[in-house]
């Protein structure tokens, strides 16, 4: 596939992302100004547990992407049609299950998590069963999604993800604004997802005139090839759900549902940008997929280190500026009534140090999806247990032990991700996939080492001299970190054969005499 789709894919994906981030900057503060701490503690672990039941799906839901794009690749119209029959199937028998797991934590909700008052029991009891209707229509979506991938649409996938946005970004100003809390917060949810389902459906089945969704198919064959690949790919995800989100759980059962809100604010920009960057992965594993079935090695390898350096040179400039101007940022966006100084300082600490922790993924994560590709999807699995085990081991002991509340509770992330996946995976990248370690650490890892300490300076020095207090003077030192930034990007991160193409491009003509 031509760089050129690679940029196009890359570019809606990151718009779309980029839309949902400029909402999230805009209407979280509201969100905090409008509900109360402890309301948003609940509402923010609701979110949570309900994104826990999609570890019910087994992985399928992945594996119906990875399956979609394989068969794509062979050019066998039949596996693509059963793959996505089947997808259905599992999830039409899976959808009870999930709604009664939903009714017993809706039930126990209200004795797990400290700082609850009585009269929100009924009303948790009654929404978290509700809100795991969302688990089933988001599996339903994301399949008809993965088909749009695989035809490397991500331009209408990210158009329908923006009505979906925008529906759920005016519900919640309506309903909060009415006064309806948890209550509205909840319908707005799955009444945006109800429209992605529909959305999604109506344009794959434009992209790919054969698609059925019916009858459901029960295979064993397709069944048992989509948990060969799912139930690894789940663990693995379950793992990444207990690193990325479980925090919030360990803070609201330890230190309260009030101390869930100065966390997750903290966290909040992380996640989004550790989603936006995981979008990368995406665009480009359905490339790799097809490259690695049709048997070009060479390309999908190339293909991966083009994914690294992408990486990088997004992901480098935003999680170095998380550490360095969280407190700033967080002061400015957040700081109200409802949000004091100390609430701003808890934050930002959270802030800084799971922006440091997301720094090796830049390195990680590509490797994890070249080893999918290949199928090695059960070590993929086997690192994110161990460090979703080491996270919560380390989370215990620093906030019990050490007493370091937040702090603990984030840096328990950062300790486990170096410990575990850092080392490991590029080791394992070269024993399965056939990539030397030391060819990734000169072409990858000491570039983006020696960017990051260029950058690490120049906001060091930066702050040293001017400390924003304004949004104008805190833009106006994201404008300069950004021109600063090109010049390390070009000369270190930039590959030797991109920066040939622009020199003679940009080359002056000789002129003949």
């Amino acid at each position: 596939m031509s760089a050129r789709i690679h940029l196009r894919n890359l570019t809606f994906n990151w718009g779309g992302h980029a839309a949902t981030l400029v909402v999230m900057f805009f209407l979280s503060p509201y969100i905090v100004g409008e509900l109360d701490a402890v309301t948003y503690g609940i509402w923010s672990l609701l979110n949570v547990l309900t994104s826990y039941m999609g570890i019910f799906d087994l992985g399928v839901r992945a594996s119906v992407g990875r399956y979609v794009a394989l068969y794509m690749g062979k050019k066998d119209p039949v596996g693509v049609d059963e793959t996505i029959r089947a997808g259905f199937g599992f999830f039409s028998m899976v959808g009870g299950v999930i709604l009664l797991v939903g009714i017993l934590l809706g039930w126990l909700f209200p004795v797990l998590f400290k700082g609850i008052k009585p009269e929100y029991y009924d009303i948790v009891r009654i929404l978290l069963p509700a809100m795991v209707v969302n688990v089933w229509l988001s599996a339903m979506a994301a399949i008809y999604s993965s088909v749009l991938a695989a035809h490397d649409r991500f331009d209408i996938a990210r158009g329908v993800d923006m009505v979906v946005l925008v529906v759920r970004t005016l519900g919640t100003i309506y309903v909060l604004e009415k006064g309806w809390g948890l209550w509205g917060l909840a319908s707005t949810v799955i009444i945006g997802n109800i429209c992605a389902v529909l959305g999604n459906r109506i344009y794959a089945g434009r992209i790919h005139e054969p698609l059925r969704s019916f009858p459901f198919l029960y295979s064993k064959e397709r069944l048992r090839e989509l948990f060969g690949y799912g139930l690894p790919a789940a663990i693995s995800n379950s793992g990444k759900k207990i690193i990325g989100q479980s925090n919030l759980v360990i803070v609201g059962l330890i230190l309260g549902v009030v101390s869930v809100r100065e966390y997750n604010i903290g966290s909040m920009l992380i996640l989004y940008t550790f989603t936006f960057i995981k979008l990368i992965g995406r665009t480009f594993f359905p490339s790799i997929q097809k490259s690695i079935s049709a048997g070009l090695e060479g390309e999908a390898r190339h293909l991966f280190f083009r994914q690294v350096n992408v990486s990088l040179s997004v992901g480098l400039v935003i999680y170095l500026g998380y550490f360095f101007y969280s407190e700033p940022f967080i002061r400015l966006w957040m700081l109200q009534d409802n949000f004091d100084l100390n609430s701003v300082k808890s934050s930002a600490q959270v802030m800084s140090i799971l922006a440091l922790a997301n720094l090796p993924p830049l390195f990680t994560s590509p490797c994890r999806g070249y080893l999918a590709a290949k199928g090695f999807v059960k070590f993929n699995a086997a690192i994110s247990i161990i460090e979703a085990v080491t996270n919560l081991v380390f989370s215990v002991f620093f906030v019990f032990v050490l007493g370091w509340g937040l702090w603990g509770v984030a840096f328990s992330t950062l300790v486990a991700r170096v410990l575990v996946p850092t080392i490991f995976i590029p080791l394992n990248l070269s024993k399965y996939a056939r990539i030397p370690v030391r060819k990734f650490l000169i072409t990858s890892v000491f570039p983006g080492v020696v960017a990051s300490v260029l950058f690490s300076a120049i906001c060091f020095l930066l702050l040293k001299i001017w400390c924003p207090m304004s949004w104008t003077s805190f833009f106006a030192h994201i404008i300069i970190l950004l021109i600063l930034w090109i010049p390390i990007f070009y000369f270190i991160l930039l590959p030797k054969d991109y920066r040939q193409k622009i020199n003679n491009k940009f080359k002056p003509s000789a002129v003949k005499v």
